[in-house]
């Protein structure tokens, strides 16, 4: 198994980045107007997105879909956006960090797996940045949006250097994984809070 059995810490963190961006994906759905069961399957798209992506790329198939917590943290987190994006004067700040949030863990998980793996360093890099990107490029591709992996400077490129420090975390200091990865996601909302870049 990927994970090993039980809710391992870096297991709880990727179902965290599962909530995270499917609520994100089904609030910036509902606040475009659209109804709350299109927005909840978007939401569970978005949030099956990452584990799908990096685990087929690490040659597991479809091992998320065996694991009823991955879809019942998607469902949660969908549900979740959906409430959310009702309220609009809360809905953008909510998906803000509801995506910068889910993005920074999606990431960071997807570099560390693929340490964990045996990857070289530059097939981890780019493993955690696909797995960070992928419920985003879901969710706007969906709703016609232009996506913000390529119209926000410090999206994609926030979570390849939070992947870059999970990795170099990884190998140089003695810390579990788990740690490593919440380290990497700090700098990448650290990155999303520079002035310009988060919501005012």
């Amino acid at each position: 198994m990927i994970f090993a059995q039980g809710l391992a810490p870096i297991f709880l963190l990727d179902l965290a980045a599962g909530v995270l961006l499917a609520a994100a994906a089904s609030c910036r759905s509902r606040a475009c107007g659209n109804h709350v069961t299109g927005a909840a399957v978007l939401g569970c798209l978005a949030g099956l997105a990452a584990p799908l992506l990096r685990d087929c790329l690490l040659g597991f198939g479809a091992l998320p879909l065996n694991r009823g917590e991955y879809l019942a943290a998607a469902v949660f987190g969908a549900l979740a956006g959906a409430l959310f994006g009702n309220l609009s004067g809360r809905a953008w700040r909510f998906f803000y960090w509801s995506d910068s949030l889910g993005l920074a863990l999606a990431a960071c998980v997807g570099t560390s797996r693929g340490l964990a793996f045996g990857l070289g360093l530059s097939g981890c890099l780019l493993l955690g940045v696909l797995a960070g990107l992928a419920g985003g490029l879901v969710r706007d591709m969906a709703l016609g949006d232009v996506a913000r992996a390529v119209e926000e400077s410090l999206y994609a490129t926030a979570a390849a250097l939070g992947a870059l420090l999970t990795l170099a975390l990884s190998l140089y200091a003695p810390l579990p994984d788990w740690q490593s990865v919440l380290a990497g996601a700090a700098l990448v909302l650290l990155l999303r809070l520079l002035p310009g870049v988060s919501p005012h």
